[in-house]
């Protein structure tokens, strides 16, 4: 048997056989190249690697420039500069051989014109300018190394194209033309970098001068360093290439021209085109704004001028200030919405030196909000986006306190130094924010807050004047200052301690806030009292001379609760909270009429929210369901109860019998899109129709019976403050500006966190809340005169806070000083 290696040996000479035969004769490409021994099983030896070729060697080259470039622009560098210096010594000693036959050429006119000197008969013609010889040309380095870096510099990306199209026209076996390849990569780099229109410029003008460079160099003869020169020259400007001499010359010096008129309109549209790129994105609002201390609102909607007007107020006594506005809406449109506020005659925004910045971009991002210095911000506002399910707002609310958490988190104590305030739709999302950001946000509700208003002021007509007044910066508002000259006296001592403001309750020193503490409740060190007054610096504390001498008022405290009627037109999406809040407030067997054009078998589940809410739970309330459209006077004559099967229970009531009627922001007209203009529109005819209706049914039941009734004056929802002015046209006595108060709310809370627990306290059924009453509470007989301190004196003994007063004679809005807060506390009337 013949040996491992002879075996080896024998099918390494056989493959060899085989190669041979295989060049003669087309063998398939799977076809084996060797044969097994006898008996044996194939054996394969590894193969030589195949001999190195140019191709291999330079594609390992370029590998290795891929994965270190340093190499390769280090290389590049060298190879640039001994090349420079190579064709920098032939040049020169083609320049000095050049020369030297010049100087023998000279040498033989001398010696000619020596000759005829001598022989006299020369006649000295020439200048003498044309005997001096020519400067002599310096090294052209500087040129030479400009041309080859930038022949190799355009090389390399050429290269690297035409393998890029070479490798997808083999890998991917796609058919294209050079122009569809050349148009699809300028595509691409024109739109992935701000630098390839500048690039294509200087490449383009690059092959321009050096074609002209070597068109001047062949046409008149010179050195390529000086044409380069030259054919810059007539590039840069137009009128270079006049004083040239000669045919081609002249056709050369034309062509480069014409390329450099082209280049430099090419020029001047790519920069006209930056700048106006540049122009465009400061018109959108993508610049970074550098503020500090300015309130930051992120996002907007329908409350933002109405903050901004609160802010601004707020800002006034310290000479303005700087809302900075981030929206996903245009920032052009919103400028134009702020400016149409400003400039509107009636009841126009008053920004009072308030600078208002908007930037366009979304909230929800970091990296935009850093934009708008969130970290210097002295307040920020987070506003839910309009036209989104309650739900929806909310969980984009969640995601921008996360963010805001986010970038806290970078701060080095990881806290939010500003105080943060977050509007939600839904009450039940509240406890959310709660979870994960504690101590950082406080959470406004504004669907919350405007149902309890709306509650409020449907029981006591006129208590929106004083909500509109007591929420917002324009008038008297909140402050917490520290008073150490009070410490020791109880609260009702410091009742009359402020001539410019009233005390209604205190912040200790643990940061809880009482409102209408008890009678023995002492001033701590370090408490701070809690007043109403017109600024923070527009108060002082008296010496306390003052002492009441009227009599205690000997009326009865009680106050007898009676039922009540009440009628709801509209629906709201919170309409669940607002009749449990409402339940709270009534006495036993009070009713609840709700006229809207919901089907009444289905306002069970819209009430409980699909499934959010539970069923309703009443102690004090009867629920009445009537159907109808609130501005359709056949629907409002007279108003039958049915039942969840639709049937009539023969239950009826007609609009003088209601004890209080509330006319809502219908949302089912909002969701099919009406704007706050169609909302207060709807909301007006109702009210004439309503105010038309009562004032016919009292005039009737005067003539059958004889009984002069006094219909309630009906409270009416109104979104848009423009409205304000129409609704003195139409005599409406009662109405609440929701937005205006809620944005009043936010602002507030925006500009001290404090003033959550306290508005939340007034507006709710829980805790103190404002009341209006007759002074005959406060008085102990008819015709009494008595300052307001005197007044305020009783109201501590029944254990209220007289906070202002309204003349019998003097209409709502036009007592608005004397509302909160009146001057002249000591004098009587």
């Amino acid at each position: 048997r013949d040996s491992p290696s002879t075996r080896r040996r024998g099918e390494a000479v056989m493959s060899g056989d085989k190669r041979k035969e295989a060049k003669g004769a087309e063998a398939p490409a799977d076809s084996k190249l060797s044969t097994p021994p006898k008996g044996g099983t194939e054996e394969r030896l590894p193969q030589k690697p195949p001999p190195s070729t140019f191709t291999s060697v330079f594609q390992e080259v370029m590998a290795t420039f891929k994965e270190r470039p340093g190499i390769a622009i280090l290389m590049t560098v060298v190879c640039i500069f001994y090349a420079a210096i190579i064709t920098g010594y032939y040049a020169s000693h083609h320049n000095m051989t050049r020369r030297l036959v010049e100087m023998q050429v000279e040498q033989q006119k001398l010696r000619k014109l020596n000759a005829e000197i001598l022989a006299g008969s020369y006649q000295c013609k020439a200048d003498a300018s044309e005997m001096m010889p020519e400067e002599t040309q310096g090294r052209p380095y500087i040129t030479t190394l400009t041309v080859l870096g930038g022949l190799v510099v355009l090389g390399k990306f050429l290269g690297a194209e035409a393998s890029l199209a070479k490798q997808k026209m083999q890998d991917y076996k796609m058919a294209f033309t050079a122009g569809d390849f050349v148009s699809y990569r300028l595509d691409y780099y024109f739109s992935t970098s701000k630098w390839a229109k500048p690039l294509v410029l200087l490449g383009v003008t690059f092959f321009l001068i050096l074609a002209g460079a070597v068109g001047l160099a062949v046409s008149k003869g010179g050195s390529l360093s000086a044409s380069v020169w030259e054919s810059w020259t007539f590039v840069a400007d137009p009128g270079t290439h006049a004083d040239s001499e000669g045919g081609m010359v002249r056709l050369v010096a034309f062509s480069i021209t014409i390329g450099g008129m082209l280049v430099f309109a090419l020029m001047i549209g790519i920069i006209s085109e930056s700048i106006g790129e540049k122009v465009d994105d400061l018109r959108k609002g993508k610049s970074r704004v550098i503020e500090s201390g300015h309130t930051l609102m992120l996002g907007w909607n329908d409350k933002s001028l109405a903050i901004i007007q609160q802010i601004a107020l707020a800002n006034e006594s310290e000479g303005g200030g700087c809302v900075v506005v981030l929206s996903e809406n245009d920032k052009e449109s919103m400028e134009e919405t702020l400016k149409a506020s400003v400039e509107c005659l009636q009841g126009g925004l008053r920004l009072l030196g308030t600078n208002v910045i908007f930037r366009s971009g979304n909230p929800l991002i970091e990296h935009e909000m850093l934009k708008v210095s969130v970290h210097s911000a002295r307040a920020i506002i987070c506003l839910s986006a309009d036209g989104e399910a309650a739900d929806d707002a909310d969980s984009r609310m969640v995601r921008q306190v996360l963010a805001l958490k986010g970038i806290a988190g970078s701060n080095p104590d990881g806290k939010m130094e500003a105080p943060v305030v977050v509007e939600l739709c839904d009450v039940d999302n509240k406890e959310l924010v709660k979870l994960i950001a504690p101590d950082m946000c406080e959470v406004i509700v504004a669907h919350d807050i405007i149902g309890r208003l709306m509650i409020q002021c449907a029981r006591q007509p006129g208590l929106a004047h004083v909500l509109e007044n007591l929420m917002g910066f324009d008038g008297d508002e909140f402050y917490i200052q520290n008073w150490p000259e009070l410490e020791g006296l109880s609260f009702d001592e410091i009742t009359c301690r402020f001539d410019d403001a009233v005390p209604i309750g205190v912040k200790t020193r643990d940061g809880k806030i009482i409102i209408n503490p008890s009678h023995d409740f002492k001033i701590q060190r370090e408490d701070e009292i809690l007043v109403l007054a017109e600024d923070n610096d527009s108060y002082c504390c008296n010496d306390g001379s003052f002492k009441s001498t009227a009599k205690s008022c000997a009326r009865s405290q009680d106050h007898v609760v009676d039922k009540e009627m009440m009628l709801f037109c509209g629906w709201r999406r919170d309409m669940y909270d607002m009749i449990m809040e409402l339940d709270q407030y009534v006495a036993p067997g009070s009713a609840l009429w709700l006229l809207n054009t919901v089907p009444v078998d289905q306002r069970a589940e819209m009430l409980r929210d699909q499934g959010n809410k539970g069923d309703l739970k009443l102690k004090n309330l009867v629920i009445k369901n009537a159907v109808g459209n609130a501005i359709v006077r056949r629907d409002l004559q007279k108003l039958v109860a049915i039942d969840e099967h639709g049937k009539e229970t023969g239950d009826t009531v007609t609009l003088e019998q209601f004890d209080s009627l509330l006319i809502l922001a219908d949302d089912l007209a909002i969701e099919r899109g009406a704007d706050m203009q169609s909302s207060d529109s709807r909301s007006l005819a109702s009210l004439l129709i309503i105010q038309d209706i009562q004032k016919s049914l009292v005039q009737q039941r005067f003539e059958e019976t004889g009984e002069r009734v006094v219909a309630c004056d009906p409270i009416s929802e109104i979104l848009d403050t423009r409205t304000r002015s129409l609704l003195r046209v139409v005599d409406c006595k009662g109405y609440v500006m929701s937005n205006q108060i809620v944005s009043a709310v936010i602002s507030q809370v925006a500009e001290c966190r404090d003033m959550n627990v306290v508005l939340g306290e007034l507006l709710s059924a829980e805790g103190n809340e404002p009341y209006l009453r007759t002074a005959w509470n406060y008085t102990s007989h008819d015709g009494e005169s008595a300052s307001f301190w005197d007044i305020a004196m009783r109201a501590r003994s029944r254990d209220e806070i007289a906070i202002g007063y309204k003349p019998r004679d003097m209409a709502w809005h036009d007592c608005v000083q004397l509302l909160l807060n009146p001057p002249n506390k000591r004098e009587k009337r």
